[in-house]
């Protein structure tokens, strides 16, 4: 497993987890002091290492966007000095045509800022993913949105079977795509199957969300004969599973760096109802924290099933790893990337036999106890 993660970054983390276990102190005292995490500021620099990286970003940004020289150095030294990452998915596309970076590379960069590369059922996303393919100006793409903008606009919605698979074969059509012609016709031919949010991320998101909504110690406590099992609320689901003692609403300035780092995009009870009522797209921290719980559920049952000989951390990681990493893919979402600090307490989770509890047990030590949920009254 630990020739999959060969940069000095990955593999030193991956050496701490393999091999001896830790507690939960150990472990957070290992993130505090010894762990090392990847930026987005090494990943643009990965990306586009020539000396002239700043200098060609600013003058790029600022010519893109119109903001003037000394606002657009500022947030460039920011976000080159680790201090930000861009905001919004636009900026990340301008700072990609701006180094002149290919298809590729503009997945990773967008990946590294919110855990989603390039969507390939999203008609601007895809334009700018072509453009970037074939080596055309943001100018360029911006007529070439407008051009597919009006083709999808005429294309009504299709009801379609919205499967992993499907995704897959739209992007496989798209990447054989070479001309502006050959695009144009993709969207004539695609056009009522894109739209802006993951869909299958979304399907998947929801049929999740269900089995925590309505979990099986519940149904016992159903009504009369006729009426609805209870249902869990999202803020139930919040308090029972995806809390995870990470504190609620604590001011940012009270806690270190890596606090704020493993607490960035936690969900909550707004969270969670925008993304089930489709106001923002589903975020791939909700998608793994409902693969852990909902696995961890799974995996009890298989035991109580099967007779096999216990498996040592090191096996579990391995096999979960795999797995887990193969339903990201599946949604668009980047693998599981031990510099990522979040994703390196999935990590050490998942060596335990237990690894939705795990989780709960290293970000309670992390947060302190601070981030324990009071009882839900129902």
């Amino acid at each position: 497993m630990k020739e999959l993660y060969r940069t000095e970054i990955s593999g030193g983390n991956m050496d701490f987890l393999m091999g001896e276990e830790h507690t939960p102190r150990q472990m957070v005292e290992f993130l505090n002091s010894g762990a090392v995490f990847r930026g987005f500021d090494d990943v643009i620099k990965r990306l586009y290492p020539g000396e002239d990286l700043g200098e060609r970003l600013t003058a790029g940004m600022e010519r893109l966007t119109g903001e003037s020289h000394e606002s657009t150095a500022r947030k460039v030294r920011n976000w080159l000095n680790g201090r930000s990452v861009p905001r919004g998915r636009e900026t990340l596309f301008q700072m990609c045509f701006a180094l002149g970076l290919d298809e590729a590379r503009a997945s990773r960069l967008l990946g590294a800022a919110d855990g989603m590369g390039i969507h390939y059922r999203d008609p601007e996303e895809l334009v700018y993913a072509y453009a970037l393919r074939t080596g055309r100006s943001y100018e360029e793409a911006q007529k070439l949105k407008k051009d597919a903008e009006e083709i999808c606009r005429e294309r009504p919605a299709e009801r379609r079977e919205e499967e992993p698979a499907y995704t897959r074969r739209i992007q496989e059509a798209f990447l054989r795509v070479r001309t502006d012609g050959e695009l144009m016709d993709f969207f004539r031919e695609n056009g009522g199957n894109l739209g802006k949010l993951h869909e299958t991320a979304y399907r998947k998101f929801a049929e999740l969300l269900e089995i925590l909504r309505r979990p099986e110690g519940e149904r016992d406590k159903a009504g009369p004969a006729g009426e609805e099992e209870r249902a869990y609320t999202m803020e139930e689901i919040v308090f029972h599973y995806l809390g995870m003692n990470v504190p609620e609403g604590r001011k940012l300035e009270e806690m270190t760096p890596l606090q704020k780092l493993v607490k960035k995009y936690w969900p909550n009870e707004s969270s969670l109802v925008n993304m089930k009522n489709r106001k923002e797209d589903v975020s791939r921290k909700v998608m793994i924290l409902l693969y852990l719980i909902i696995e961890s559920y799974n995996e009890e049952d298989w035991e109580e099933d099967l007779e096999e000989e216990p498996e040592d951390g090191d096996t579990r990681l391995e096999i979960r790893l795999e797995k887990l990493n193969l339903f990201l893919d599946a949604y668009g979402m980047s693998l599981l990337d031990p510099g990522n600090a979040f994703d390196l307490l999935v990590l050490y989770a998942m060596r335990a036999e237990e690894m939705g509890e795990q989780m709960e047990l290293v970000l309670d030590e992390l947060y302190m106890g601070r981030g324990r949920r009071k009882k839900v009254e129902k």
